[in-house]
């Protein structure tokens, strides 16, 4: 029978291998899967796919696949190994449904399904088998039986395979108590409880003969595969041909003789393996069991053999021939003429997910890193990004080569093609792989199925064994140049004491090191490592013994390295020579949690977690110490933090009054509890403000129309300033009056809440020589910890240091202006701390042609190639300028963009390309509403915006009619175009209505949000903005898209290398979805099942001016309206505020956790059992446990959030709950007593 369509029922990198089968064939083919494989190459790759369910199990579902076959128009069905391949009954439905089943008949499947009746019929073919017995139904026959063969033994279950229920046997007892649970595991796995006893052959080779034959009883045998080196019964290793059998072709003759013999007395169809047990003593050969299915290790036997032997699969049960394909995919029509012997040799190994320091545990993870080496073979499933589940087999690759040379010339180019295999994020077996291949051991063929008991393998990684309170991988300067699409930084908090604990280790700047907040890890050592703890004081043990802080110290193998509780400061650093080596993500190995991104899993670490340590070249001098000069130090207990900072962006008197500078620089900020690596939120005095609004960026004076930040920049969210620190957000809409100094900010990593924090005015010449000495301070440390000077000596060198400085222009915010004239609209260009300047053009009002010249003016800027600048990052009508001015100054940098302005002529005619984006939105959602709400409790109980958000922008803009239907109107009619990228984070769009008839005007939260739901959708000023990652955010929130951001851009309208969906000038319209499509459609997106509707367009400026221009008196009167609308909304905000502020000065909760901590009573002092304590400091966002609740260790008790994150409060003891302290919304301190347990 022709098969016209092949249906492949499996998944991984066996789907992947019969696809390309079928390719070569031209065969069509359907590829199925289940949810959690949908990114799965197998799929990804498909001409066509089908989902089998949303159930792991799906692939075992004989009924669904059958259907699916019926609904593809699918002719024939290819198992591959493991699932339905050997399911005799699938195999028969398939035949009878007119599908023709790839493999052996159901009959033959049955014959070998059971191992005590393959036995019987090895016997009938003359076969050799091991001295055993049939079906035992106790464990008393068992013992009878192992005393009649001769201990060991082995007991088997004789179902299935993969090791499961079988139990090697020294001694009677271990007869007698095993015997149970092989037939217990037996029923469990294959649902066959039978178990019998078999010899076991203490010195073994396990050799199969691949056999393929064509049903009526011609058998065509291959050279021996040796696959002796396992762990638990499952192959590591395979190769061909065997090097035992090699030496020995009397052997060789008597294996495939004796594998033809039992297959062609059974008449086997299609492909197949006969397995045997070989006796390394004395050669003899034994009968093991018939694997009815292809075999994974297949390919190295096609390497050697010069066929393919799927498509020879394919081809006997009826696929097409086609002319011209490679001869060694063409069945030849006489098997019984085939005589193969090796050319050359051939090596495979399995790389797994797994964890062999830890008894090969399944890993799982996202693999951050994937890459294959060209000099080999690789069947695979995964590439960079692949997310690996934790339902199937831990196979990942198998990993060919092949020499004519022999095995030698194999064994080398193995090493080599290991040698450039990259599996990075999740813990694999290749380093393992590498050590077998190199072995000593395996070159002298010395390979018995013991090879790797006493293996000496030494996994170079670090095990976490209590990961601490947040414990991330960073490095410094984290990630560069992505500001522009709201990708920060990260990397550092305290980026002084990072680089200081790396320098004294000797590695070098830019390696990943661990950072610990307020808590610190217990690491366990598998390999010896020199380390440093840097950063804020905290206890550090190495298997209990004390060691010093910023000094260089030995760990060895096994050694549990300790780091306790923070004091004086937030964080403290751990850095190993060589790095942790986890895989670069957009340039940096730092960890940005809130995206999920880089690091370990782009997360906090978790206990069991392994991290790789790097190499090092440059061994690390034990004992070298950081000079206790060139240590940062916290300030004295209850004396405030001192922070330089530059003036501007927005400074005075433009955007606050003299006396708001005045106030600022004589207050003592406190840091506000709910600060993190997002932010350091602070407690003052509200500013005056010079302004009474803020225009079209929002009504309220701290609004500004667009604003990319700087880093370390101190920002007014409404009344409210925050110091945006390295994981915060790029484009917003809020004034920055001073940006802290690059060589002061490590000060944010270690400030704690209630800590008090003053800012100090300097010069631009004073932050680019605090600059140069800091890089030469680490480049000292480095020299003393890679022993090349001695400390003193590096004292000495850097107190003869003398930095030449660049020439720098006067310190003031706005270091240029150019008027506007004519058609020129006018230029500032404002300082932005000591890395950044900011150039903004024209009135704070929304333009197009505006963003036009922003445009031309970055494509001129990147085509002079000026070295030093580093990232230009356009907002609306400004654009932020990154430079480095130890390579750039910034007099030249001023001079530049004076050239540039001279140079450039805007068009009013131009015109450019395009895209319309067509997006789905479900509107006044349950997800933003959660949002909503969540901040009521948290962070403010009233304002305008609260309970409804949309609501409010219908109050704010003065529509008539229902308040939803009128917001929805304009919001679906709207066309946006962005503007900018990365609006908060992650290529979130900052996009306005291009007809201003549709530009809705609100202002942001005040204060704003900690949370707001990745895809959320909102409005702030007169922007649109997407939510790239779940984040703290401002905007009113009217209702939820697709995720805007593919991280590995693996699926779906992404370009290779740039996860972010939109370009600026994109046009994105919504159409309206219901809560559950677009929970489905979002599914699709990430999966890459959903093609999104995009149209190419032209931007024609020429139009859009007359536009604006037929449109404007219209506009007038709208906005009349709007700002009519807006002073009525923002009196009720002042209003509110009021009330708020007056309730905060009354005296404070009675409720002793509220005063916590150590200014506080304990309530529970003197009362029996467990006070439960909190951590961090924080508010109480959930209680879960209830007075009189029986609780178990590790129960959680409470949710705390703090540092915009939760932290589960658990018992640590079990018990009843007596007593609860606080109630949700409560603010605690950190050790403040919170429930009693006894």
């Amino acid at each position: 029978m022709a098969i016209t369509k092949l249906l492949i029922a499996n998944r991984g990198e066996i789907s992947c291998r019969a696809q390309k089968a079928c390719a070569d064939l031209s065969l069509p083919c359907v590829a199925v899967f289940t949810e959690p494989d949908a990114m799965s190459l197998h799929v990804l790759n498909a001409q066509e796919s089908v989902c089998l369910g949303k159930s792991p199990k799906e692939y075992l579902n004989a009924d669904r696949i059958l259907e699916v076959c019926k609904e593809t128009g699918a002719d024939a069905v290819f198992p591959g190994y493991g699932f339905l391949s050997e399911n005799a009954e699938f195999s028969e439905r398939c035949e009878a449904a007119g599908i023709a089943f790839i493999g052996p008949t159901g009959e033959t499947m049955r014959q070998f399904s059971q191992k005590h009746t393959a036995r019987e019929l090895a016997e009938k073919a003359g076969v050799p088998v091991l001295p055993g017995t049939s079906l035992l139904t106790s464990g008393e026959e068992a013992l009878e039986a192992a005393k009649t063969i001769g201990l060991p033994v082995l007991l088997k279950a004789t179902g299935g395979g993969g090791g499961i229920g079988i139990h090697m046997c020294r001694t009677e007892e271990e007869v007698a108590q095993n015997f149970a649970s092989a037939a217990r595991q037996g029923a469990a796995a294959f649902g066959d409880a039978g178990v019998f006893v078999e010899k076991y052959v203490e010195h073994a080779r396990h050799i199969e003969i691949q056999i393929f034959g064509d049903g009526q009883g011609t058998i065509v045998t291959f050279p021996e595969r040796e696959c002796s080196i396992q762990r638990r019964h499952q192959k590591v290793l395979e190769e061909t041909p065997s090097p035992f059998v090699s030496a020995r072709p009397e052997i060789r003759a008597a294996l495939r003789d004796a594998a033809s013999r039992l297959g062609s007395a059974i008449k086997y169809r299609s492909a197949g393996t006969v397995e045997f047990i070989l006796d390394d003593e004395t050669g003899l050969f034994y009968f093991l069991e018939v694997n009815t299915r292809l075999q994974v290790e297949h390919g190295i036997t096609e390497m050697v053999s010069g066929v393919d032997l799927v498509c020879w699969q394919f081809q006997l049960q009826g696929a097409p021939r086609p002319a011209g394909i490679d001869a060694r995919a063409v069945l030849p029509t006489d098997l019984a003429a085939i005589d193969i012997e090796p050319t050359g040799h051939a090596i495979e190994v399995r790389v797994c997910a797994e964890d062999p320091a830890n008894d090969y545990r399944p890993c799982t993870g996202t693999l951050g890193e994937v890459a294959w080496p060209q000099n080999a073979r690789v069947d695979t499933w995964v590439e960079t990004g692949s997310e690996v589940p934790a339902y199937y087999d831990s196979l990942l690759a198998k990993v060919m080569v092949h020499c004519p040379e022999g095995r030698e010339a194999s064994t080398v180019a193995m090493i080599s093609a290991l040698d450039s295999t990259y599996l990075r994020g999740v813990t694999t077996n290749l380093e393992l792989l590498r050590e077998i291949v190199a072995a000593k051991k395996y070159a002298a063929g010395a390979t018995t199925t013991k090879f790797l008991e006493g293996f000496p393998y030494v996994a170079h990684s670090i095990q976490v064994v209590e990961p601490g309170l947040m414990t991330t991988v960073q490095d410094y300067p984290g990630r560069v140049a992505k500001w522009a699409v709201g990708v920060p930084p990260s990397g550092p908090m305290d980026d002084l004491s990072h680089r200081l604990a790396n320098a004294i280790v000797g590695n070098a700047d830019n390696a990943a090191a661990l950072e610990v907040t307020l808590s610190g890890p217990t690491l366990k050592f598998l390999a010896p490592g020199v380390v440093a703890v840097c950063g804020a004081e905290a206890p550090v043990t190495v298997d209990g013994v004390a060691v010093p802080q910023w000094q260089s110290f030995k760990v060895e193998a096994g050694q549990l390295v300790k780091v306790g509780a923070t004091s004086g400061g937030s964080r403290t650093y751990i850095a190993i020579a060589g790095g942790v080596d986890v895989p670069e993500y957009l340039g940096s190995k730092s960890t940005f949690p809130g995206a999920v991104m880089g690091g370990h899993q782009g997360r906090a670490l978790r206990a069991g977690d392994m991290l790789p340590m790097g190499l090092t070249k440059t061994p690390a001098a034990v004992g070298a110490q950081v000079p206790i000069a060139w240590r940062p130090v916290a300030p004295a207990a209850d004396a405030p933090w001192e922070v330089a900072v530059l003036p501007g962006p927005q400074a005075d008197p433009d955007y606050f009054t003299r006396e708001d500078v005045k106030t600022f620089f004589s207050t003592t900020f406190k840091v506000h509890h709910n600060s993190n690596r997002l932010g350091i939120r602070l407690d003052g005095p509200r500013p005056q403000f010079a302004r009474e609004g803020g225009g079209e960026g929002g009504s309220h004076p701290s609004n500004v129309l667009d604003h990319v930040y700087a880093i370390g920049t101190i920002n007014y969210t409404g009344d409210m300033p925050v110091v945006l620190t390295v994981d915060g957000p790029s484009l917003g809409g809020f004034a920055c009056p001073a940006t802290i100094l690059t060589t002061e900010q490590w000060k944010m990593g270690q400030v704690r809440p209630g800590d008090g924090i003053i800012f100090k005015a300097t010069t631009i010449e004073a932050g680019v020589a605090a600059r140069l000495g800091t890089d030469k301070l680490v480049q000292l440390v480095c020299s003393v910890g890679r022993g090349e000077m001695s400390g003193a000596d590096a004292e000495g060198a850097l107190a003869g240091f003398a930095p030449q400085l660049p020439p720098c222009p006067p310190t003031q915010a706005i270091l240029w202006e150019m008027p506007a004239e004519g058609s020129h609209p006018g230029a500032i260009l404002r300082l932005a701390g000591d890395r950044y300047v900011f150039l903004e053009w024209g009135p704070m009002e929304l333009d197009l042609n505006l963003r036009v010249r922003v445009q031309q003016f970055e494509d001129w800027l990147a085509a002079a190639a000026v070295s030093g600048v580093i990232e230009t990052s356009p907002g609306v009508r400004s654009v932020m300028i990154e430079y480095d001015q130890r390579v750039l100054p910034l007099t030249d940098l001023i001079e530049l963009i004076k050239r540039a302005e001279a140079e450039m002529v805007p068009s009013a005619e131009v015109k450019m390309p395009v895209r319309i984006v067509h997006l789905p939105m479900a509107f006044d959602d349950k997800w933003n509403k959660e949002a909503i709400s969540r901040y009521t409790r948290s962070v403010r109980p009233e304002a305008p915006y609260l309970p409804s958000n949309i609501e409010f922008i219908a109050k704010n803009n003065g529509l008539q009619g229902d308040p939803l239907d009128a917001v929805h109107k304009v919001v679906f009619d709207a066309s946006y175009m962005v503007m900018g990228l990365g609006d908060v984070y992650l290529g979130a769009p900052c996009a306005v209505p291009v007809d201003p008839r549709h530009r809705l005007v609100v202002p942001k939260y005040n204060p704003a949000r900690t949370f707001t739901p990745e895809g959320a959708v909102g409005i702030g000023g007169v922007f649109m903005c997407i939510y790239g990652m779940d984040s703290p955010g401002g905007y009113q929130l009217i209702g939820r898209t697709l995720p805007i951001w593919n991280s590995f851009t693996r699926a779906g309208p992404f370009e290779k290398n740039k996860p972010w969906l939109l370009r600026n000038f994109d046009q994105v319209r919504y159409y309206e979805v219901s809560e559950d499509e677009l929970e489905q459609l979002r599914t699709d997106f990430k999966n890459g099942r959903l093609d999104l509707k995009i149209e190419n367009d032209v931007l024609d400026m020429t139009k859009y001016n007359a536009m604006i221009e037929e449109t404007k008196e219209e506009v007038a009167v709208m906005r009349a309206t709007q700002a009519a609308a807006m002073a009525e909304q923002m009196a009720i905000d002042v209003e509110q505020l009021a009330r708020i502020d007056s309730k905060a000065s009354l005296p404070v909760s009675s409720s002793m956790a509220s005063m916590g901590g150590e200014g506080g009573d304990d309530p529970y002092i003197g009362r029996d059992g467990e006070a439960v304590r909190a951590a961090v400091t924080g508010t109480v966002w959930e209680v879960k446990a209830e007075i009189g609740q029986q609780v178990a260790v590790g129960d959680t008790l409470l949710v705390l959030e703090a540092m915009k994150m939760e932290y589960a409060v658990v018992a640590t003891s079990a018990g009843k709950v007596v007593d609860i302290a606080v109630g949700s919304g409560d603010m605690v301190q950190q050790g403040a007593s919170l429930c009693l347990v006894e």
